[in-house]
């Protein structure tokens, strides 16, 4: 099952502008932090816009290079360490993603401009803990922030901590009533916790405000399944599929209704999409083999 379409949070790198501009020529890093090698004001003002240039043309290799001269000369400055994370993250470099995300988060002005991608590098690197604990410090430098709630309470969710999960859901909405992705997570743990119906009221809720999203589409066909309304499940699903393109799990819910109902053909031919778009899918593959055993 899908759980990660959130786009709520954007990354937005900082431009030098008016007063920031002339406070990173004049102090450009940490009061009593002598730098590495010493850049004259032009060098920084011309390296900086170099690396700004180069993330905006995508030629991540290119601005963290200049980022990281940046960084050597002034490793306290937060500007240079966000550059240098963001282009880590963009070059698939994780570990080091995260380790300059957690010095942007230790030293910066506004250390929550770190989050959700400090806790989002561990993740990627399979490193489940750290993440949650990256998700958990940014959750407590604000208590009340919803993005912050949202990214801890969904991978908690992904790692299995379903009771944290669900508290952490229904706090958010509490301050964040209208959060979409708030609601929709915590549909998904009721379905996962066997409330099929409160899982499909949710979701219809949120369908009545955003007839095309995915997640409440999917929750919705998958609730409907589980109370045995295969009719209206397939409804739900079948839109998923025409939407969502390559997503497998419509498809899958479609498959899984289809032998209950006992016709392997349809399954069948769900499968075959399933495999036609991610034919390295093992556990999909198995599952059309073991049936076609029983196709006569």
């Amino acid at each position: 099952m899908r759980f990660n379409r959130s786009t709520l949070l954007a990354l937005g790198l900082p431009l030098l502008l008016g007063i920031a501009y002339i406070n990173l020529l004049v102090i450009p890093r940490a009061v009593g932090e002598p730098p590495t090698r010493q850049l004259t004001a032009a060098e920084s003002s011309s390296l900086w816009s170099e690396s700004q240039s180069f993330f905006n043309q995508s030629k991540y290799r290119e601005s963290l290079a200049a980022a990281l001269k940046l960084h050597d000369s002034y490793p306290g400055n937060h500007l240079y360490l966000e550059m240098a994370a963001a282009s880590y993250g963009r070059l698939g470099d994780y570990p080091h993603e995260a380790e300059f995300w957690e010095k942007y988060f230790d030293s910066a002005p506004n250390p929550l401009a770190a989050c959700p991608q400090m806790g989002q590098a561990y993740w990627k690197q399979g490193r489940k803990h750290e993440a949650i604990d990256a998700y958990e410090r940014c959750l407590a430098r604000d208590p009340k922030n919803a993005d912050s709630i949202f990214y801890l309470a969904h991978a908690l969710e992904l790692a299995g901590e379903l009771d944290r999960a669900a508290d952490l859901y229904r706090q958010g909405m509490q301050i964040a009533p209208e959060y979409a992705d708030m609601k929709i997570g915590l549909a998904r743990l009721w379905l996962r916790q066997g409330k099929a119906a409160q899982a499909e009221k949710e979701s219809q809720l949120l369908l009545q405000s955003s007839p095309d999203n995915l997640d409440a589409l999917l929750v919705a066909g998958l609730a409907y399944s589980a109370e045995g309304q295969f009719a209206k499940a397939k409804k739900y699903l079948a839109k998923g599929v025409e939407l969502s393109g390559a997503d497998s799990d419509f498809r899958e819910g479609l498959a899984a209704i289809a032998e209950q109902e006992n016709d392997p053909r349809e399954a069948l031919r769900q499968y075959d999409a399933i495999l036609s778009q991610h034919p390295d899918d093992q556990r999909i593959s198995a599952e059309r083999d073991a049936l076609r055993k029983k196709v006569p």
